[in-house]
């Protein structure tokens, strides 16, 4: 044998051994690629849920703070009202505008009565007409019969058949 072929039979040998690892670690190198693919595929569709979550709950949040605000101008709303019973027949009851002196805002405005149910439960001003002894809801059509229990103010029982029916 010559020395020649058996440096090139060891020397091929050699090449195809490399060949073989290469291939092995192509392969191997093709699997660990797959499988960080896989995972960069579930953290991605984890993190598209959880940012659907996120904008769900500022939305969520973005609605509360809303309502909040439409609670606390409500509630700014009713302080400026009492609740006062209306003549002394009967039980009925509206919201009294506070005095001039206990409103910080808009203490100019005239006295009157609001309708207690619409107020309270449909969340809407009507001020009452008050007609010598008939109280009359323009929104919600309550009348109701009373007797004055104190001197009348002349801004409520004025002879305009309707000064402040008016919602707000």
């Amino acid at each position: 044998m010559d020395v020649s072929t058996l440096v090139a039979s060891v020397t091929s040998a050699a090449e195809l051994a490399k060949l073989l690892v290469n291939e092995r670690d192509r392969q191997k190198a093709a699997a660990i690629e797959g499988q960080f693919t896989d995972k960069i595929t579930q953290a991605q569709i984890q993190l598209s849920q959880v940012l659907s979550t996120v904008i769900e709950k500022d939305g969520l949040i973005q609605t509360l703070t809303e309502r909040v605000r439409e609670l606390e101008a409500q509630q700014s709303e009713k302080s400026r009202y009492r609740l006062a019973k209306l003549g002394t027949l009967g039980d009925f009851f509206a919201h009294e505008l506070r005095p001039a002196t206990e409103l910080v805002e808009r203490a100019d405005e005239p006295a009157h009565f609001l309708c207690q149910p619409c107020f309270d439960i449909r969340k809407q001003k009507s001020i009452l007409r008050i007609q010598g002894t008939l109280c009359v809801c323009a929104s919600c059509g309550t009348k109701v019969q009373i007797e004055q229990s104190k001197p009348a103010d002349p801004h409520l029982f004025s002879r305009d058949p309707d000064p402040f029916a008016r919602n707000w």
